[in-house]
């Protein structure tokens, strides 16, 4: 049984803590009051609480050093949580973040000591904050893990053992392949869903298959340059059959901005467009977006 600290009680963070509770003791690490219990609420309707000990950032110092911590926040928060705990981890640390698209990965790397691994999980559970204390769980897609530098590489066998408990888990040896996936996924769905305050599944109307395709064959094309094996055929084929999985469901970024909060646009196809100026692709159409969903948040 490990002792895993988990950074963010946001909807991922949670439905985390909830499946890893079953085999391991877990912290979590919470801006928000620490004296109301967490609740994990299934698909079909059943509420339990999270076995989690909450605490605050004050509360940081009167713990043991941490030698596995999981974070959970979004992409722009990252670096931000990652200073106000890099004091509490042990020489040893295992670190794994998981957020939506790119980045964070080298700035973190360049950070640690040497002995200090560095894993990435890509998930595809789904869920929302139904209030501040709570997540509905609405889908259950695969979560894969992978290794960013040579300590986690070391460690990724029992890393594996402690994040089995995770519906449809696995681990991968190209995590930065699989990233790029995930990326495409999010640049077809969640801008356009944010922008027209609409689910994931009525996307697959006709009105916005060009758009998509536009996105996708640049991001594609990005992908191709820094050496990932991509195709637009599959990348559109994987991104139309998460939309259909998750027909009923507002992605992460409509929520984001129905909700007048900051969004992950900037790792996603902010990401595109970084990339596209360092290689040499134009990317029109996810600066488009990109744009779009500043002016809105």
């Amino acid at each position: 049984m490990a002792n895993l600290l988990v950074v963010g009680d946001g909807a991922i963070g949670l439905l985390f803590s909830h499946f890893l509770s079953a085999q391991h003791d877990i912290t979590l690490l919470t801006r928000k009051p620490t004296l109301t219990t967490r609740f994990y609420q299934a698909s079909n309707g059943k509420s339990h609480p999270i076995k989690a000990r909450l605490i605050n950032y004050a509360e940081l110092n009167q713990s043991p050093p941490f030698d596995l911590v999981l974070i959970t926040v979004k992409a722009f928060q990252v670096q931000a949580a990652f200073k106000q705990i890099k004091p509490y981890l042990t020489k040893n640390c295992q670190l794994v973040i998981s957020h939506n698209g790119m980045g964070n990965v080298d700035e973190l790397n360049a950070q640690l000591l040497d002995t200090q691994g560095l894993s990435f999980l890509t998930t595809r559970l789904a869920g929302f904050k139904a209030t501040p204390y709570s997540v509905n769980h609405t889908g259950n897609g695969e979560s894969v893990l992978g290794a960013c530098n040579a300590a986690a590489t070391e460690k990724l066998n029992e890393l594996e053992h402690i994040f089995s408990s995770l519906p449809h888990f696995s681990v991968s040896d190209d995590i930065h392949s699989l990233r790029w996936q995930k990326l495409l996924v999010n640049i077809a769905i969640n801008p356009l869903t944010a922008i027209h305050n609409v689910k994931n599944g009525q996307l697959r109307a006709p009105q916005f298959s060009t758009r998509i395709i536009n996105l996708l064959s640049e991001a594609c094309l990005v992908a191709n340059k820094q050496g990932v094996d991509v195709k637009l055929c599959e990348a559109l084929d994987q991104a139309y059959s998460v939309m259909t999985a998750t027909a009923e469901n507002f992605s992460s970024m409509q929520q984001d901005i129905s909700h007048n909060r900051q969004s992950e646009i900037d790792a996603i196809c902010g990401y595109v467009c970084e990339q596209g100026a360092k290689l040499g692709v134009k990317t029109p159409y996810n600066q488009a977006m990109l744009s779009m969903i500043k002016i809105k948040s």
